[in-house]
């Protein structure tokens, strides 16, 4: 028995299924089975009983539930115990972020903000970027601190503490020779005939793009998938696919073959740096945290 199983056992009393718990502690679906069955196995009792897409407790479930909730509270009131002391001794700032920071020209503000703290104290950021998924994995890990992220489709908004950063307007992106080139703006509809490549599946703007095309009833089936924006503007560039992004991730300078159009209809994603309002965060980070209230307006 491990303390996840204990939070995914959690999770699905709250959420009242697995689908929804393993949306809520950022895993998958089977991953949240099997540690459930895990769990089952390991204690020799049914904690849940099953009908169709609802789960309910057993009486014993609902028993061990009682000890869950305690044990798991008790662990929570030691790390923030623990954390006075260590953060009192850290200099650094564990940050993570969805793939932007260089898009958005942020490598500058962390280097401004680095470069004009306490002499006398070495800041060290701690921060790597990877798909959001995986970002608020380790937001509720406590492998990071803050994280940048779009919260379009963001749940339990009440847990989490927000700056506001960006508003993105989506483009269609194609090679210069597209035809859709001609056009001074485009349609959901008008997208049809041509190859659509996307962003993985995990990707927040997969989900924005494919929920647009449903919102016209239209199923577009994206033809190529990649995990970074830069990767599929390369594709682009000697390929008949066409693309939607937001306009603040379009390099036309490092990728001179490209050009966007744009949508008739807006389409935006809304980007955030956030924290986990019960995460006690240390002082250099809390710095930071406000240093990035006053010099990184909504834009």
């Amino acid at each position: 028995m491990n303390l996840n199983q204990l939070k995914y056992f959690l999770a699905i009393v709250k959420t009242g299924s697995f689908s929804n718990a393993a949306d809520d502690m950022y895993i998958s679906q089977s991953s949240m089975s099997k540690q459930i069955k895990a769990l089952e196995t390991e204690l020799g009792i049914d904690l849940f009983k099953r009908e169709h897409s609802k789960v309910y407790l057993t009486d014993i479930g609902a028993e061990f539930a009682k000890y869950a909730e305690s044990t798991v509270k008790q662990h929570n009131d030691m790390l923030l115990y623990l954390d006075e002391f260590a953060t009192k001794k850290s200099n650094t700032i564990r940050f993570g972020s969805i793939p932007v920071v260089s898009s958005y020209g942020l490598s500058g503000q962390i280097a401004d903000f680095t470069n004009n703290y306490n002499p006398n104290i070495n800041v060290v950021i701690d921060m790597h970027e990877n798909n959001q998924q995986e970002v608020m994995k380790e937001l509720f890990d406590g492998s990071i601190d803050i994280a940048l992220i779009r919260t379009d489709y963001l749940e339990n908004t009440e847990a989490f503490d927000f700056i506001p950063y960006k508003k993105d307007v989506f483009v269609l992106v194609c090679n210069k020779e597209h035809p859709l080139t001609a056009k001074d703006s485009v349609t959901p509809e008008g997208l049809l005939p041509y190859p659509l490549s996307l962003l993985d599946v995990q990707s927040v703007i997969y989900t924005i793009v494919t929920r647009a095309f449903e919102s016209h009833g239209i199923d577009k089936q994206p033809k190529c998938l990649t995990t970074r924006h830069k990767i599929l503007m390369e594709i682009l560039q000697t390929s008949p696919n066409i693309t939607l992004l937001p306009n603040s991730l379009v390099d036309l300078d490092a990728y001179p073959h490209l050009t966007t159009v744009p949508l008739t209809e807006e389409l935006t994603s809304n980007v955030a740096l956030i924290k986990l309002k019960k995460r006690r965060l240390n002082k250099i980070t809390k710095d930071f945290w406000t240093y990035w209230q006053k010099t990184l307006p909504l834009q």
